[in-house]
Parts: structure tokens; sequence; C-alpha cells
């Protein structure tokens, strides 16, 4: 038992830790034979002291010139750059000088140089830089700016390695010219890779001449309408948002300054919006108590609405500045203003009287100027683009051409196959005189031929619509003519003036136009409107042209 219990506390015992050996304490002799080898070693090598910069202001000056030169470089470089302007040879010149003395020489010229290649003479200072090149004779056009004589070994090599030849019968000496000439062949040379050899000597007069406009620098290039199909979209109605003008809307028109459109109609309601082909936002809407709307019409300052009715004696004018109406008594002889016209300057007021008659007012004053009087009804009237002529076509075959300040009937012209017309219209370019009769045809004719001869003949006669033509209009550029008949639903065409093809996309079988009553187009055709009798102004967007 007591063996048991002795095995048992060593069991549990603290584990004993080994015993270390002291380190034998160096002996004296040791010591100094150890003292006696670094002493040996510090004679055979001695300490290598640290080499201490010493400032040199001197050189830190001649660095300074070297890297940022001297400010009288400055004066000296203007002087020099004057100089060189003024001479009249070839010569390039910029020197940079300084006050050192120090330089190298300059390097000969080799004599093996070509006398037509430019000759470079290139000087290096220490605190200066010379680059110099002259030109025995005039510089040809197209020498290579940089010549790499490595690029032929490796055009060589690379034709050895892949066992290549240059073919027999040419002219080129190098692979990479017979690689250019071929590629000049094929493709040719673009227009950016050609220099433009003229000096602008004048050079301050374009710059003001950018100056001059706020427009775009580059303007944009138009091209010409194409025929066969016109690209336009439907968008939202002018009208969208009131529908108050009336079953009839009769009148709608574009602002030839800014982006709004008038929409007037038999309920005497008269609308103007803005237009951006989305929303159509209102901008104003006045009523006319009992007074029906046939035609109203900006005139040419953009400030005035003329309102005119075929029930009345008189007419209103709204001011769009100052927000008022004013009811204004036609003058004596005048029983309404079913049909009126503006003149393109915005001084004139025609207008269509009962028994033949075309009277002229101020467009300031409403004052009766003068009155002519054709033989039969006057259905329809349109003035020149200079606003010297009035033509005016009715109830008979012949076309009245009228001068405005003497009043007098200058020529009187056959309508070619028309007996009685409803409607006339000329071309902001003074070429074209399109006519419309009952009958649903469309005469196009040269103007000069209609001012001057007795029995002109028409250019082109249009026969798509059978009922009677109550509307022509022609765009701006005078690349459009659109013809409208109020009798039948869908009776709309447009037609291309420089083919004098009919477009054959529009409208369509699915479009619903109902009776067009009237057509107009934004000042820059990229806007079109046509209203019916169903009380929309509808809007379509012609492509080609821009915004507004």
């Amino acid at each position: 038992m007591g063996s048991e219990n002795k095995d048992a506390v060593d069991e549990f015992a603290r584990p004993r830790r080994p015993k270390l050996k002291k380190k034998r304490s160096r002996t004296d002799s040791e010591a100094s034979t150890a003292s006696v080898e670094i002493k040996s070693t510090m004679l055979v090598d001695p300490i290598k002291r640290k080499r201490r910069n010493i400032y040199n202001p001197e050189e830190e000056s001649r660095l300074e010139r070297l890297v940022f030169g001297d400010p009288s470089d400055i004066i000296q470089n203007l002087k020099s750059d004057i100089e060189s302007e003024a001479e009249p040879e070839p010569m390039l010149k910029h020197e940079t000088s300084s006050d050192s003395s120090e330089s190298e020489p300059e390097p000969e010229e080799d004599d093996d140089a070509d006398d037509d290649d430019a000759s470079v003479i290139i000087q290096s200072d220490k605190a200066a830089s010379i680059i110099t090149v002259d030109s025995k004779s005039t510089v040809t056009a197209g020498t290579a700016a940089w010549m790499d004589e490595d690029d032929e070994e490796l055009l060589q090599d690379a034709l050895i390695e892949q066992n290549r030849r240059l073919p027999k019968g040419r002219t080129e000496k190098k692979y990479s010219e017979l690689l250019q000439n071929k590629y000049s062949h094929i493709v040719g040379t673009p227009k950016w890779a050609k220099l433009n050899r003229e000096n602008d000597e004048d050079s301050d007069d374009s710059d003001s001449e950018i100056l001059k406009h706020s427009n775009h620098i580059v303007p944009k290039k138009t091209k010409a309408l194409s025929k066969g199909n016109i690209d336009l979209k439907v968008l939202t109605q002018i009208n969208k948002q009131t529908h108050m003008e009336g079953p009839f809307v009769n009148s709608v028109q574009f602002h030839e300054q800014s982006t709004v459109a008038l929409v007037a109609g038999s309920s005497g309601v008269l609308s103007l919006f803005e237009i951006d082909g989305r929303e159509n936002n209102k901008l104003h809407t006045m009523k006319f108590h009992r007074f029906p709307i046939h035609t109203a019409r900006f005139l040419k300052e953009g400030t005035e609405v003329l309102v005119g009715s075929m029930s009345h004696a008189f007419c209103h004018s709204y001011d769009l500045i100052g927000g008022k109406t004013q009811r204004i008594p036609l003058p004596h002889g005048i029983t309404n203003m079913k049909k009126f016209e503006i003149s393109p300057d915005g001084k004139l007021i025609a207008i269509c009287g009962r028994l033949g008659e075309i009277h002229l007012l101020s467009s300031k004053t409403k004052e009766m100027i003068g009155t002519m009087k054709m033989n039969k009804k006057c259905r329809s009237l349109a003035f020149t683009p200079d606003s010297t002529k009035i033509i005016s076509h009715g109830e008979s075959s012949e076309i009245y051409v009228w001068d405005v300040k003497s009043r007098t009937c200058n020529n009187r012209a056959f309508d070619d196959g028309c007996l009685s017309a409803c409607s006339i219209a000329m071309s902001p370019s003074g070429q074209f005189i399109a006519t419309g009769s009952k009958q649903g045809a469309v005469n196009l004719y040269d103007a000069k031929s209609v001012l001057t001869e007795r029995t002109p003949t028409p250019v082109k006669t249009v026969l798509n619509l059978v009922t009677a033509i109550t509307k022509l209009e022609f765009n701006p550029t005078s690349e459009i003519l659109a013809m409208a008949s109020d009798r039948k639903a869908n009776a709309f065409k447009m037609l291309h003036l420089p083919s004098f093809n009919v477009f054959a996309n529009f409208p369509t079988f699915n479009t619903k136009m109902f009776n067009p009553l009237d057509i107009d187009f934004s000042p820059g055709s990229g806007y079109m409107s046509v209203s019916n009798n169903k009380g929309f102004a509808y809007l379509y967007r012609l492509k080609h042209y821009g915004n507004y």
C-alpha cells in the first residue's frame, strides 16, 4: 500500500525543470587577445567618413538658367519673332539666348544632301537652344517630315521571310510604296486628308464674320424634299384641351415669330395654344357673343388678331399684349368679313365683297383705301409676295390681276377648263399660282404667264379630287401644295411641286380627317394643321423640315 500511494503522489507532482549548464566566464587572457584583434582590424581598414556636399551658388544659378531660362530671354524672343515675321524668305527661326558664353560649335552640313531638301541645323547650348530651318528653294508639297531608316530594313526582312517579291513592271522600289499606290487607286484620297493650300490672309475678317451672329457656326444644309412618299407623324390635336370653338373650325393659323397657333370656329370662340406637339397647352380663350367666326388672322406684327364674320358688318380686334378686345365697324359698303387676306408686308387688308368688289383697308387704322370690282362675284384672292399686286378669282373663268397702287386691272387670264372657281393661292417664292374649281380640278400655272398672258397654259393639272376645291395652301418653302374640299370626307391631297407628283402615302384609308376646312403650315414647315367640321384642329409633324 505504501508503494502504491507513493506512485500516485508522483503522478500528480509538478514536473521538474531541467538543470541548465552555466556558461563559462571568459578568462583575462582570452579578453586580451580579442581586444588585440579589434585594434588590428581598425588599423588595417579605417572607418570611412561621409562626404559633405559643399553649396555652390554659381552652379545653382547656372542650372536655374538652363532649366527656367533668363528673364531677359522673353524680350529677345519677342524681337526674334517680329524679325522672323518681317522676313520675306521662307525661314522659321526660334532662338533662346542667355548670358552664358559657353556653346558648342555648329555641326557641318552633309555634302551629299540634296539641294532641294531643306537643311536643318540644331545648336545646343548649356543655357540655350537654337533651331533654324533654312530652305534653299521652295519647299515641295508632300515631302516626308520624318524618315526612319529602320522601316526599310524591316519591310525587306518581311518580304524575305514571306518569300515575296515586288511585281515586275512596276515603278515602285519599295513594298510600302506599292501598298500606298494600291490603296489610293482603290479607295482614293479622302477629303480630310487633302491639305488646304490656300492661305487665309484675311483670317481676322473671317473671325469677325462668325462673331456677327449667334447662330450655329456651321449652318445646316437642307436637302430638297423627295417625291413619292412624305414622312409625317400625327401629333396631339391643337385644341384638345378646349373643343369649344364649335363644330366648324373655320380658321387655324400659326404665329410667324413664336410657337403659338390660333383656332377659331362657328361658336364665336377664339383660342390660342402653345405648339409643342405633345400637350399643346392653352394660352388664352376669348368668346365673342353672337359672332360666328369665319376667318381669323394674325397681323404682320404678330401682336394683334383680326376676326371676321359673315353675319355682321363689323369685326373684332384682339390685342395680344394688352389683352383687350375692340369692336371695329366696317366702312360704308362692306357688309361682312367672311373672306379676307392680310398682305405679306402687313400694311393692307383685302376683303371679298358681295357683288364682286375687292375692298382695301389699312391694317393700322382699318379705314378704306380703295375698291376694285370684278364682273362676277369674288370667291378668293391672294397677294403677290411683294404686296404690289392682288390676284382674284370667282364665279367666272377669268383670273384678275390688280395693281395695288393704281387699283387698276393689269391683266385678265383665262383659267384653263374652269367654269367657276372657289379658291386661289400664290406660292411664297412667287413662282406658281394655283387655282381650284368647283369641278374638283386644280390648275398650277407659272406666275409670269398669268401676270402677262391672256391664255396661259397650266404646267400641271391635278384631278385627284372630284368635289369643289375650297382651300389651297403652299408651304413656306414652296415645295408642297395642299388641296382640300369641304364637300367630302378625307378630301385632302398634297402635291410635290418640283416633280408635280401627288404624295401617295397621305391620307390613307385609315386616316380620319372628316371634311377639311382650313389648312396652314408653320413658318419653318415643321408642322401642318388641318381643321374640320367636327370641332378638331389636327396637327401633323413634317419630319423633313425643322421643329417649327
